[in-house]
């Protein structure tokens, strides 16, 4: 009976080295695993490009030297014009502009200013040099432009003239601005003209500055109507490109 349980326990013993070989086996293939990757984890490199030096440009428009904007006119009649020097210059920008608009913003406001029809009108001339300028009788100061170099218009969207109403509206691009290029300068007169067809018959309209915009004598007074305008330009940054 003794002999028989021996070649049992030998063989159970057998059997224990070899779990014991597998499992150190296994112990040491996981060392190295982890002595591997931490030989990896150290292989490292840097690369550096440079020093690149970027600056952004600036955009500056600017009115002057010469800016007669804030001299007004009073009893202004139908067809009375009212010429104003405004100079546009970007002597401060480094960069060219994709367009420069104009804006009317009037604070008071009356039918002067938002009837489209019979309301202020506006055209812009440029001279290739400073105008001018002869103060004709005052007061009211009237003022007269004369330019020794070459007159051009200045298209207002598009069209050699406009209603200041439009320009309350919506802003329109200014075309061929010399002050387009960083650098450059516009000596620009501003002209508004209330169209002769004006209408104003207190006898047939009896309330001063009322009636219906873009009316007639019978529906419409321009007479005793105050406006005060302020003249917004805004330059835009070229298109983006390459660098």
């Amino acid at each position: 009976m003794g002999n028989y349980n021996q070649p049992i326990d030998a063989t159970n013993e057998r059997s224990r080295d070899r779990r014991k070989i597998v499992l150190s086996i296994a112990l040491l293939l996981a060392a190295a695993a982890v002595l591997i990757g931490g030989a990896f984890a150290t292989f490292t490199n840097t690369a550096t490009a440079g020093s690149q030096a970027i600056t952004s440009g600036t955009i500056k428009l600017a009115t002057g030297p010469t800016n007669d904007a804030a001299t007004g006119a009073t009893n202004i009649a139908a067809g009375d014009s009212i010429s104003r020097e405004i100079d546009l210059n970007s002597t401060g920008s480094g960069l060219a502009d994709k367009e420069i608009t104009l804006k009317f913003t009037a604070a008071p406001s009356s039918l002067m200013d938002t009837d489209a029809t019979n309301g202020l009108q506006l055209s812009i001339q440029a001279c290739s040099v400073a105008w001018t300028r002869v103060v004709e009788k005052t007061p009211p100061p009237a003022f007269s432009y004369t330019c020794s170099g070459t007159t051009s218009t200045i298209k207002i969207g598009g069209a050699a003239s406009t209603s200041v109403s439009a320009l309350e509206t919506t802003p329109a691009q200014l075309e061929a601005l010399k002050s387009l290029a960083g650098g450059g300068q516009d000596y620009l007169v501003f002209k508004l003209t209330l169209p002769e067809g004006a209408p104003g018959d207190l006898s047939k309209v009896a309330t001063p500055c009322s009636g219906t915009p873009g009316g007639t004598v019978t529906t419409e007074n321009l007479e005793g109507c105050s406006s005060t305008l302020t003249y917004t330009f805004q330059a835009v940054q070229r298109a983006g490109i390459p660098q």
